[in-house]
């Protein structure tokens, strides 16, 4: 027995569908024209529209020139005010970023819960501009002997293992390979300042006496590390207005120490003491 669902039922119903829309199409127009005449026999008032009830006969007694400029200096008003806006909160602003590094180094196990000083890694953070990557060498003076195996069925983990795979460390027989082509690990930097700043990790570290945490938020808590703060300069501003500086135990403050005991203060802000000035930070 042949199926119903045939070849020549298919075509059947598609001509079916092509009649009952010509059909539809039929009836619609004349429905249209009979309209259209009644119309025409019984003319009744047509209701007007909320715009030509309420809207054009206000906007009718308008001077052209002068609605084009209100209408005009409205829009360049609030497109100016989001443009501003937009340019303030977004652009060059790289608050919560945070890339995938090529090894997951967690900074929650090693400076939170083994507590690690920040400084034993990024070791030129009190005497250079910037506070630097920690080398291969660094990483090593811990993962020669620490690898996690415990977790891994007695492999190394393979995140320390691509430490050894840079450096070129046999993990098994806990020794250097010979002749090894060691390769860089290429980290993503999380936290960029635009060309035109100058920001000295030493002077605020050594001089300020600041923690890491002030400017990088709770990194011992982070496992995955990203931008705290927004590092705009009126976030920078706001901490130099706000905090002051240690006069008395910090001899590179003698002199201003000097001048506050003579004045009879005992607080003196960074902004106060020049933190404000344009070449501080645009030289």
């Amino acid at each position: 027995m042949s199926s119903f669902y045939s070849e020549s039922t298919f075509l059947a119903l598609i001509i079916l569908s092509v009649v009952l829309a010509a059909i539809a199409a039929l009836l619609f127009g004349i429905r249209k024209h009979l309209k259209s005449l009644n119309e025409e026999k019984n003319p009744t008032a047509k209701e007007p529209t909320f715009y030509e009830s309420k809207i054009y006969p206000v906007i009718s007694k308008w001077n052209p020139t002068i609605a084009t400029l209100v209408i005009a200096g409205f829009l360049l008003v609030v497109l100016g005010a989001f443009g501003y806006k937009f340019g303030m909160d977004e652009v060059g602003v790289q608050q919560g970023y945070a890339p995938n590094q090529p090894i997951n180094f967690s900074h929650k196990i090693h400076a939170g819960q083994y507590e690690i000083d920040c400084k034993y890694c990024h070791s030129t953070v009190e005497k250079s501009k910037s506070a630097s990557i920690p080398s291969l060498n660094t990483c090593m003076n811990c993962h020669k002997y620490v690898k996690a195996d415990e977790k891994y069925n007695g492999k190394t983990s393979p995140e320390i293992q691509k430490i050894y795979d840079a450096i070129g460390y046999d993990g098994d027989n806990m020794e250097y390979i010979e002749g090894y082509e060691q390769k860089p690990i290429k980290w993503i930097r999380i936290h960029n300042l635009p060309d035109l700043a100058y920001f000295n990790h030493s002077q605020h570290v050594v001089v300020g006496n600041l923690e890491c945490q002030t400017c990088h938020g709770p990194i011992q808590e982070m496992e995955k590390v990203e931008q705290f703060a927004t590092l705009q300069m009126g976030w920078c501003i706001d901490c130099h207005r706000e905090r002051g500086i240690d006069s008395e135990n910090n001899e590179y403050y003698e002199e201003v120490h000097k001048n506050m005991i003579a004045e009879g203060k005992d607080y003196v802000t960074v902004a106060e003491n020049g933190g404000l000035e344009c070449s501080k930070c645009h030289y």
